[in-house]
């Protein structure tokens, strides 16, 4: 199965996220991240993978961090903030930074 261009495919990071998610290999273990995206129908990610060896430790290590980082970003705003930062902001009061 071929890529027009052999382009990256659009879903390629979505579909890092969801084999990270499922526990079932960890993100640096190329050989099982390819035949987990397999068995959960990410056929196209998983065949430019395997074109895409020599850049594997870079698209894990740096591209996928940084769309992780900006995910949590997106779907957990809150996430990193203390206890008082969280009253703060649910009260409307302001946080006076040290």
């Amino acid at each position: 199965m071929e890529l027009i261009n052999d382009e990256c495919p659009d879903n390629l990071m979505e579909a890092l996220l969801e084999v990270r998610n499922s526990g079932w290999c960890n993100l640096i273990d190329r050989v099982c991240v390819i035949d987990t995206l397999r068995t959960f129908g990410y056929e196209k990610a998983a065949s430019w993978l395997e074109r895409h060896k020599n850049n594997y430790d870079k698209i894990v290590m740096d591209d996928f961090s940084e769309f992780f980082s900006e995910w949590l970003s997106a779907h957990f705003p809150y996430a990193r903030e203390s206890l008082a930062q969280r009253v703060a902001r649910e009260t409307g009061l302001e946080l006076i930074d040290d």
